[in-house]
């Protein structure tokens, strides 16, 4: 299971975590309240490093910051949240590991997407599945392609269901569209870089900050064609998101069973992100 599988679109908000996790961060979190100092201490520990698991919104009343009244739900996100930041952090390290392929004279590499959009009129939404095909080229001057099948829907370009279309760096849909939207050259290679650099970008958008910085990470590993280097400072900042949860054993769009990466956002409620 390579760490592209980990970000397939899928969709099962009910699965609860492991016994294993939703122990460890149970104990974790008993261990901190049972010292004197732990209320001091998780709310210093919060000022310094914003990527820490936020426990407060599970229910009204623990806004506090850890005043001991222990409540499920946030046993439940913190083990989540722990669980899916080592799940990271593991494929980021395994990451580096990695000889990216690289394409020879006249080729191409090629990313493959399977994705579920919803298709919504006034009678309501329903799921739409579309398959996507970019073709890079080992020229970057050369043209890149796209292959799209829409699925029920018709293309924005010709109005077929299946559309095939060219573009210098993959900017298929016009001169502000490209299917890689940064300079992977741009990306540092250090996990806690990485997050500051995305968090830095950030401009007002989605509905709050760490919903859109999960986003845009996401947005950029699902081009499929990020480099070793970066893809691994970019899961390592991935897991840095207050929110971020794992869920195992689920099956993608294509039927390969992996780890789904998610997050909940409280603020569109509770309307989770795979």
């Amino acid at each position: 299971m390579d760490e592209l599988t980990l970000l397939r679109n899928t969709r099962d908000d009910s699965r609860e975590p492991s016994p294993t996790a939703l122990t460890a961060g149970r104990a974790a979190l008993l261990g901190r309240i049972a010292d004197g100092d732990a209320t001091y201490a998780t709310v210093q520990h919060r000022k310094k490093r914003r990527w820490m698991p936020r426990l407060t919104w599970a229910a009204a009343g623990v806004a506090a910051a850890m005043t001991g009244v222990l409540v499920a739900g946030n046993l439940t996100l913190s083990a989540q949240s722990a669980y899916a930041s080592d799940v990271l952090r593991t494929a980021a390290t395994q990451t580096i590991q990695y000889a990216d392929l690289v394409a020879g004279s006249d080729q191409y590499l090629r990313s493959y997407t399977h994705a579920r959009w919803g298709i919504c009129d006034e009678t309501g939404c329903e799921p739409n599945d579309q398959i996507l095909d970019v073709y890079m080229p080992t020229d970057p001057g050369a043209e890149w392609t796209l292959y799209r099948d829409w699925g029920n829907m018709s293309g924005v370009l010709t109005g077929e269901s299946i559309e095939t279309t060219r573009a210098v760096d993959g900017r298929f849909y016009g001169p502000d569209s490209s299917w890689v939207n940064v300079v992977f050259a741009d990306i540092p290679l250090d996990g806690a870089a990485a997050y500051e650099w995305i968090d830095a970008q950030y401009n007002g958008g989605s509905a709050s900050r760490d919903e859109d910085n999960f986003v845009r990470i996401t947005d950029i590993l699902r081009s499929g064609l990020v480099p070793a280097p970066q893809r691994a400072a970019l899961l390592n900042a991935l897991s840095r998101i207050p929110g971020v949860t794992a869920t195992d054993n689920v099956a993608n769009l294509d039927g390969v069973t992996g780890i789904a990466i998610g997050r909940n956002e409280m603020l569109r409620a509770g309307e989770r992100q795979e």
